[in-house]
């Protein structure tokens, strides 16, 4: 377990145990996160030696990259406790429902029972129109897949085959997970939308880029597999919103 007080010592202690040099784990972390791209080595060995601090959203990030706890002192706890207020979006269905299927479709074979539900849900979610945010791109055949629990609806998102997702809505944080990985058995890289400003911030941290566009949404471009390999980003599947929200604060 990490803490403020000796966390050089243990950073030391877990990085050898891992087998790590300081040049690959500086070079790990860089890749992993944005927070680490200007770490040098002098830096690495002066943290370890107890001769300089990092800050508290890096040493929270070090131990969430080593799949390790950290232990807050007071102060801590109180700065993290501010950030709860911070919107992560979801929240937890009232009425949790467990995906049974997925069915695949062209975007113009959808019936219109689901062709409503699918602009409906977007509209929603994203506050312009599914024709609108299409129409931001150039012309292209979309594909939908639809994540159902028996006959309803949970979870669709829109894309097509060069991986841009025009739309992607669900019922909750859990079938999004589960349609997130799903997106990874077909694209390795991805245009996505993404609505709540503290996630978009995140994926940006995560080497996700802007990609600009003509539609209200935010768009972002990235590799999907690098992603879901990110040891932050499984720390963020693992419930752990914790890293998601003190990045958020800290950048305001």
């Amino acid at each position: 377990m990490f803490k403020k007080e000796g966390f050089g010592r243990k950073l030391s202690q877990i990085r050898k145990a891992h087998k790590l040099s300081q040049l690959d784990f500086i070079a790990q972390l860089a890749n992993a996160h944005k927070e680490f791209s200007d770490i040098t080595q002098t830096t690495l060995s002066l943290w370890e030696n107890g001769k300089r601090e990092p800050s508290f959203l890096r040493r929270i990030a070090i131990a969430r990259f080593f799949a390790a706890e950290y232990e807050m002192d007071e102060a801590e706890q109180k700065l993290m406790d501010k950030t709860k207020m911070i919107d992560l979006g979801h929240r937890p269905s009232f009425y949790p429902m467990a995906m049974s299927g997925i069915t695949s479709v062209s975007f113009f074979d959808l019936t219109e029972t689901q062709r409503n539900i699918v602009k409906q849900g977007h509209l929603i979610a994203y506050n312009e129109a599914l024709t609108e945010t299409m129409a931001a791109f150039p012309p292209s055949d979309y594909n939908v897949d639809l994540f159902m629990n028996e006959n309803t609806i949970i979870g669709h998102y829109v894309a097509n085959k060069a991986g841009l997702v025009v739309s992607f809505c669900s019922i909750d944080s859990m079938i999004a997970i589960t349609m997130t990985l799903a997106l990874s058995k077909r694209f390795t890289a991805v245009i996505i939308p993404i609505r709540v400003p503290a996630i978009a911030s995140f994926f940006q941290d995560l080497h996700f880029e802007p990609y600009p566009t003509a539609s209200i949404i935010n768009f972002y471009k990235g590799n999907l597999q690098a992603l879901l390999s990110n040891p932050f980003f499984k720390d963020l599947l693992n419930k752990n919103a914790s890293l998601v929200r003190l990045s958020k604060a800290q950048k305001g």
